[in-house]
C-alpha cells in the first residue's frame, strides 16, 4: 500500500488511474509471455537458409510430430540428437522434403566449411533408410523421401566434394535406394493407375495413395513424376523402352485437363476418374469428378514439380495430347509442360497479396473469407490467412525456373522478390534463445479418407488436420523455405558477380585455398578484389 500511495503522489494518479497502468503492464507482460517470439526484419545481408537449417534442422515437426534429425560438427562427430528420438524417425515425405533441401544447401555451399555438418546430418538419415525405401506404389507421399539420395549419390562420387569425409556405404547405399524408388514407382504404374474401364481420359494415372483409388492430386505430382524425371539421369527407368518422358508427361496432361481453371488461373486440388465410388463420393463433383477449391500448397507442389521435370526433361520428345482441352498446346512434352508452367506462373501472380507478397491458404479469397460451420458443425470463426508453406513452395518455383531461363526475369523477379522478402517479416520469427521459427504453416490437408474431409473453403480453415500452426515449425514450410532461400542466396550472388564483373570463383586446387578468379573477359581479378558476395551472421563470407 505505501508503494502505491508513493506511485500516486509522485505522478499525480488517482487510484483509479494507477489501477489502470497496472493492468495495462500485467497485461504486457502476459503478452510478451503468450507470444515468445520478436518478429524479424528483412535484411538482405542475412543468409537465411543456414540461420534456418542451423536453428531446427535437430527439431521440427511432421505435421504434430516433434522430429528432427541428429546434428554433427564439422569432423563428423555426433554433438546433439534429433529432438523427437530415434523411434520418431521415420522414412517420410516430411523429413525427406526437409533433407533434400539441406543436402542441395550443402551441395550449393560445398566450399565452405559450415555446410559439411549438413552433409553429415543428411547422410545419417539416409543411410538408416536406404534399405526402406518402398519398391511398392502404394504412397507416392512416402515415394518422394528417395528424392535426397541423388544429390548424395552425386556428392560422394568419386572425387566430389564428400567423397573424401562420407561414409564408405553412402555412395552405394544411395544408389541402391534409388533403384528401389524407381520399382516403387514401376509398381505405381501397374498397379494404383486409372484403367481405361474406369475412364479412358485418364487412363494412364497414378492414384495419389492406394486408399483414394482413382484419384489424382496437385500434391501427387510432384511426389511422383517429377521423382520419376529426376531418376532417368541415373539410367533408372520403368518403361520396357528405357524412355519415361512421355508417361511423365501423361500425367501432367490429365491433371492439367481436369483441374486448371481457365476462368480463375488456378487449379483444383484434385480429381476422381470415378466421382461416385466410396472414396471418393464426400468430395468429388459427380460430373466433373474435380474437388471444389484451390489450396495453395497442392498448386505449389504441382508448380516445383513442373520446373523440377523441365530441368531434365530434353527437348526432341514428341508425345501428342490426347485430352481433348489440350489440342491447342504442344506435342512436344517440353513445350507443352511450359505452357502449363507459363499459364500456371501467371494465375499465381494474379493472387498475390499486394501488402505482403505472400499468398493465402485459399488462393480464390483474401483475409476477408471466414467460415464458422463445416459437417453441420459450429466452430469458432476462422479466417483466411497467410500461409507459410505455399509462400514458400511458390518463391522456391519462381526463383528456380527464373534461374533455368524458364521464366522470364523481368516479369517474375519482382514477384519473387517481393514474396522472399515479404516471407521473412510474416512467418520467419526468433525466440529468446537467438534461434529462429517458421510459423503460420498448415499442417496438413486431404479429400476423403476416414473422416471424409469434403474439400470445401470451410474444411480448408475448420478440418481437424489443417490444424494452423503458430508454435512450432512445421517440416514442409522448413523443407520449402531452405529451397526458396538458398535459390534467393544463389540469385543475389550471380547478381552481384554480374554487377561486379566476376563470371567465376574457383578454387585452386593446387594452390591450397587459394582462390582463382576471373572476369568475364577470362582476365585474372587482382590479389586486393573483394571476393565476398554477402555477409554471413556474425562474420565470414560466401
Amino acid at each position: 500500500m505505501t508503494t502505491n500511495h508513493t506511485l500516486m503522489k509522485l505522478f499525480g494518479m488517482t487510484a483509479a488511474g494507477l489501477t489502470l497502468v497496472l493492468n495495462l503492464a500485467s497485461c504486457q507482460q502476459q503478452a510478451k509471455a503468450d507470444n515468445p517470439y520478436t518478429d524479424v526484419t528483412f535484411d538482405s545481408t542475412r543468409m537465411y537458409s543456414r540461420l534456418l537449417i542451423e536453428s531446427r534442422l535437430q527439431d521440427f515437426y511432421t505435421n504434430k510430430t516433434q522430429v528432427g534429425l541428429n546434428v554433427f560438427d564439422a569432423n563428423g562427430n555426433l554433438v546433439k540428437q534429433n529432438a523427437g528420438g530415434p523411434s520418431r524417425l521415420k522414412f517420410d515425405y516430411v523429413v525427406g522434403l526437409v533433407t533434400k533441401a539441406v543436402i542441395e544447401a550443402a551441395d550449393y555451399y560445398q566450399d565452405s566449411l559450415f555446410a559439411r555438418p549438413w552433409f553429415y546430418s543428411v547422410q545419417d538419415y539416409a543411410n538408416t533408410f536406404a534399405s526402406q525405401v518402398p519398391v511398392t506404389g502404394g504412397s507416392l507421399d512416402d515415394l518422394n523421401a528417395s528424392k535426397m539420395y541423388s544429390s548424395l549419390y552425386d556428392l560422394t562420387a568419386e572425387g566430389a566434394a564428400f567423397a573424401q569425409v562420407a561414409d564408405a556405404s553412402t555412395h552405394q547405399n544411395s544408389l541402391v535406394a534409388m533403384q528401389r524408388a524407381v520399382q516403387g514407382l514401376a509398381d505405381a504404374n501397374r498397379t494404383y493407375v486409372i484403367k481405361p474401364e474406369v475412364n479412358q481420359t485418364a487412363a494412364g494415372g497414378w492414384w495419389h495413395k492406394k486408399g483414394y483409388v482413382d484419384q489424382m492430386w496437385l500434391d501427387g505430382q510432384y511426389m511422383g513424376p517429377a521423382l520419376l524425371a529426376q531418376l532417368q539421369q541415373y539410367g533408372l527407368h520403368i518403361a520396357d523402352e528405357g524412355n519415361d518422358w512421355a508417361l511423365i508427361t501423361r500425367q501432367f496432361d490429365i491433371t492439367w485437363h481436369y483441374l486448371w481453371d481457365t476462368d480463375k488461373q488456378l487449379l483444383w486440388h484434385a480429381f476422381s476418374a470415378d466421382p461416385t465410388n466410396s472414396a471418393s463420393s464426400c468430395w468429388a463433383d459427380p460430373e466433373t469428378g474435380r474437388s471444389a477449391e484451390y489450396w495453395g500448397r497442392a498448386c505449389g507442389w504441382y508448380f516445383l514439380a513442373l520446373v523440377d521435370v523441365l530441368e531434365q526433361m530434353p527437348t526432341d520428345q514428341l508425345y501428342p495430347p490426347t485430352q481433348s482441352s489440350l489440342q491447342n498446346y504442344s506435342t512436344d512434352c517440353r513445350t507443352r509442360l511450359l505452357q502449363y508452367l507459363e499459364e500456371l506462373a501467371a494465375g499465381l501472380k494474379a493472387r498475390q497479396d499486394e501488402a505482403t507478397g505472400c499468398w493465402y491458404q485459399l488462393l480464390a479469397y483474401d483475409g476477408s473469407f471466414s467460415a464458422s460451420k463445416y459437417q453441420n458443425k459450429s466452430y469458432s470463426t476462422k479466417y483466411n490467412y497467410l500461409e507459410a508453406s505455399a509462400s514458400a513452395i511458390f518463391i522456391a518455383s519462381y526463383l528456380k525456373a527464373i534461374r533455368l531461363g524458364l521464366l522470364p526475369a523481368d516479369e517474375y523477379l519482382p514477384v519473387a522478390r517481393k514474396a522472399y522478402q515479404g516471407f521473412v517479416a510474416e512467418f520467419v520469427k526468433q525466440k529468446t534463445d537467438g534461434s529462429y521459427e517458421l510459423i503460420n504453416s498448415c499442417a496438413s490437408a486431404g479429400l476423403g479418407g476416414s473422416n471424409r474431409r469434403d474439400g470445401s473453403a470451410a474444411y480448408y480453415l475448420l478440418g481437424s488436420d489443417v490444424t494452423k500452426i503458430t508454435s512450432y515449425t512445421e517440416g514442409k514450410v522448413l523443407g520449402a523455405f531452405i529451397l526458396a532461400a538458398v535459390e534467393y542466396e544463389r540469385m543475389q550472388a550471380r547478381l552481384k558477380e554480374e554487377a561486379s564483373g566476376i563470371s567465376a570463383v574457383k578454387r585452386d586446387k593446387q594452390s591450397g585455398d587459394k582462390d582463382s578468379r576471373i572476369n568475364l573477359a577470362g582476365q585474372p581479378l587482382p590479389e586486393s578484389y573483394p571476393i565476398m558476395l554477402f555477409e554471413l551472421p556474425g562474420g565470414g563470407s560466401r
